[in-house]
């Protein structure tokens, strides 16, 4: 099996650690890495995005790889990433990281049903902490940063130019209703990095937020910043947020027990971005690193390069 590996990016953005991170990839499954800098649409970044991941869609397919890894600028993924994706038996296999925009959420979307995409799994704490002990779970998507896409995907659907997405949830959403299977594997977390150089880690706090209900109308503190809450509305906010003004008598967490709001760093150790720095000289390629976490069905297990759907 050979992997393009892909990496969109627009002027400076290109991290070099997502680069070390990439060459440091302990495998014995061949790859090319490309670096995207197809931008065909001046100012709009969200269009450039689109574009260069059409263009990775052609370029797998004219290429005759079997599967195309997209990797997006500003990721640090684990050495052990293009194993475990590609040693997973579905569609389009998922690294999990924390999105970047708006609440602090995990890229790993909730599989409901066979027609839409759920919410962010960070808001059903009982099912991350399970995913984080078993390693991967079935989703609905989402998400560019980590991601391997097998042949029978982008064959048969290209990515779509859609008003508020970058092309990863209208495909995902193809896949939903195709009956094609979507896993996201927790054993492969990778770090985000902002662009001030704040490192978003997945298993901080396990990765869940919290749905809290506004017992009055007020204006809470959220991470630094102030946010109007009006009475009987509901509102996403960090963990640690949430657990302040239930405290207090303000919200009520609504998407917890008792049992699941001691979930969080007591249960999930932190995996920092010192452990997570890698070193491309250190790095030996053709080391194999196992690919098969306990307790994963068959089912999701690859027994060959040409494994179908």
């Amino acid at each position: 099996m050979t992997v393009l590996l892909f990496t969109p990016t627009i002027g400076e953005q290109m991290r070099p650690q997502t680069v070390e991170s990439i060459y440091a990839q302990q495998t014995e499954i061949p790859f090319d890495y490309e670096i995207g800098r197809h931008n065909p649409f001046p100012g709009d970044k969200k269009k450039n995005v689109v574009a260069q991941y059409q263009r990775a869609f052609e370029m797998a397919r004219a290429g005759n790889y079997d599967a195309l890894m997209t990797v997006e600028d500003d990721m640090v993924i684990p050495p052990d990433a293009i194993e475990k994706l590609r040693a997973t038996d579905a569609g389009i296999v998922y690294g999990v990281y924390v999105l970047r925009h708006g609440t602090r959420t995990l890229s790993a979307w909730r599989y409901e049903n066979k027609t839409n995409m759920g919410m962010s799994l960070s808001l059903y704490p009982a099912e991350v902490q399970r995913a984080w002990r078993r390693g991967w779970i079935k989703v609905s998507g989402v998400g560019w940063g980590c991601t391997l896409i097998r042949r029978q995907v982008f064959e048969r659907f290209n990515v779509r130019d859609n008003p508020g997405d970058a092309g990863d949830i209208s495909l995902a959403t193809d896949c939903i209703r195709a009956g094609i299977e979507q896993i996201a594997r927790f054993d492969v977390p990778c770090l985000h990095i902002e662009p001030d150089g704040n490192v978003l880690d997945p298993k901080k706090n396990g990765g869940v937020v919290v749905r809290v209900l506004a017992l009055q109308t007020f204006v809470a503190g959220v991470g630094g910043a102030s946010v109007p809450m009006k009475k009987d509305r509901y509102y996403t906010v960090p963990v640690e947020s949430g657990y302040e003004l239930q405290r207090a008598g303000y919200v009520r967490i609504t998407n917890m027990d008792d049992s699941q709001q001691e979930i969080g760093e007591r249960d999930q150790p932190d995996i920092t971005a010192r452990e997570m720095a890698v070193d491309p000289k250190a790095a030996t390629r053709g080391k194999r690193v196992g690919g098969v976490p306990k307790g994963l069905p068959k089912s999701a297990v690859s027994g060959s390069a040409d494994a179908d759907l």
